[in-house]
């Protein structure tokens, strides 16, 4: 079954009541979520309560809400002004975002892989760090979170264009980036 059609069976369950539909989309979005809201605040204790907070009242409100985006999407920008809000509360500044490349699906093969995958995690992670604000964010949540380009409109308020266009400048300093030392992902 299509993805969307997933999702929305998904949230018709749950506005049923569905428990086990609520905790498939818990683990469906939670880890992804929980990296999306530490891209603004690296805190990891109070991203989870973020999220938390944010399926929360997903669960409350189930009869009442009405998702005319995506479910995905509604989630992210849920997050989004879960953050937000905190932030706006707290008058703390956004950091920079600098977030980790978390591959939890990934096999342990030997020493010399697991060596060699941190170094180009990390050699990735510095080239992502090196990009401008906007275009780190839209890359990770299109290459990183698997986010379409409307879904990060949605979700940045921004329009698909300019989604479009911080993607392409993200992947030609990428490539920049990559010429320069390509040696370490030549291995």
């Amino acid at each position: 079954m299509h993805k969307v059609k997933d999702d929305k069976y998904l949230f018709k369950q749950i506005k049923k009541g569905n428990k086990q539909s609520f905790e498939l989309l818990f683990e469906k979005y939670y880890d992804n979520l929980c990296n999306y809201a530490y891209l603004f605040i690296k805190d990891a204790t109070l991203t989870e309560e973020f999220v938390s907070d944010v399926y929360i009242r997903i669960w409350q409100n189930r009869k009442k809400i009405e998702i005319k985006t995506s479910l995905k999407s509604y989630l992210y920008q849920s997050t989004r002004y879960a953050v937000i809000t905190h932030l706006r509360k707290d008058k703390k500044i956004m950091v920079p975002i600098t977030a980790e490349i978390v591959n939890k699906k990934e096999q342990v093969v030997t020493p010399e892989t697991l060596l060699i995958r941190k170094e180009i995690a990390e050699k990735f992670q510095n080239m992502i760090g090196h990009l401008p604000k906007q275009a780190g964010l839209v890359f990770r949540l299109h290459k990183m979170d698997g986010l379409t380009y409307k879904e990060i409109a949605e979700v940045l308020e921004i329009s698909i264009k300019t989604v479009e266009n911080h993607m392409g400048k993200a992947l030609k300093m990428m490539r920049a980036m990559y010429e320069e030392q390509p040696a370490i992902f030549d291995e």
